[in-house]
């Protein structure tokens, strides 16, 4: 009974100081992230809204430092997440556009489920499993912000 107590207590320590690895400027367990040089936050911010329109997001805001966009969750969303009616659940990425120095930025995304259920939404959190996905879409804007960089 005692090892198994200790067992326990050690995994939830675990992973309360995993959770905690995103702090202090490292990369978020599970999500994708690139860099972007010789650029200025408004030049990331245009070509984001380009790059996440076309792979079916709409730009939902901003805040200091960030961007958010959601498109339909898609079937298999509704299996998971959902109660199985149409337009049930929601992908929203945020995209963080983290300062690292002079025109030097991180762009990090987590991305969230979002399940319309009675009129309300609430919030269920996407695995890292969608984080490959968003490093896709990050690495297009960073290779469309240095050829834009390189034609000056």
């Amino acid at each position: 009974m005692r090892l198994s107590l200790s067992l326990v207590v050690s995994i939830v320590l675990l992973s309360a100081l995993m959770g905690c690895s995103s702090i202090g400027g490292g990369t978020p367990t599970g999500q994708a992230q690139v860099i972007v040089t010789g650029v200025v936050e408004s030049q990331i911010e245009t070509k984001a809204e380009e790059v996440f329109d076309r792979h079916g997001f709409d730009f939902k805001g901003e805040g200091p430092g960030r961007m958010e966009f959601e498109r339909a969750g898609g079937v298999m969303g509704n299996i998971l997440y959902g109660n199985w009616q149409e337009n049930d659940t929601t992908t929203r990425v945020t995209l963080y556009i983290v300062p690292k120095g002079p025109q030097t930025y991180a762009l990090r995304v987590r991305s969230m489920a979002v399940r319309h259920t009675f009129g309300a939404d609430s919030d269920t959190e996407l695995f890292d499993v969608q984080g490959t996905r968003y490093g896709v879409i990050l690495k297009k804007i960073a290779a469309e912000l240095k050829a834009e960089s390189a034609s000056r």
